[in-house]
């Protein structure tokens, strides 16, 4: 079951979780850095942005540019003629996160807010928390 969500495609999102390659690479090295310097470590990488390319309703999942990157390897397929030739080799490109772990920003105030629903001219739109400015474009 899909649950209700607020972000569409286009949006700008504040990732709220998740770990980059480099810091999923570098785990063991974490492990032997001391407790106090940890913290310091991780609000290093936290708080990226992105826009929204994709949302997969039906998986609560988005696809934001830049963030969560994944290299796929691709064998050549397909026809044989240069035009129609499908790119080959290892092939980076951004994977889904889940909705949870994003949250949305608001164009006015640039800040991540949570949104509530309203009526500005009649048309239902969402609004703000922080400054109540429509995030819909009119």
């Amino acid at each position: 079951m899909a649950i209700r969500s607020d972000i569409k495609k286009g949006d700008t999102v504040y990732i709220l979780a998740g770990k980059s390659r480099e810091d999923r690479l570098s785990d063991e090295i974490v492990a032997r850095t001391p407790p106090d310097r940890r913290k310091a470590e991780a609000e290093r990488h936290s708080g990226k942005r992105g826009k929204v390319l994709r949302v997969l309703r039906e998986a609560n999942r988005v696809v934001v540019d830049g963030v969560n990157i994944v290299t796929k390897h691709a064998r050549p397929a397909g026809r044989t003629t240069r035009a129609a030739q499908q790119q080959t080799g290892r092939i980076q490109q951004p994977a889904a996160l889940h909705l949870s772990n994003v949250m949305l920003v608001c164009p006015r105030c640039d800040r991540p807010t949570r949104v509530r629903r309203g009526e500005v001219q009649g048309k239902r739109v969402r609004l703000c928390r922080r400054c109540g400015e429509s995030m819909d474009q009119a």
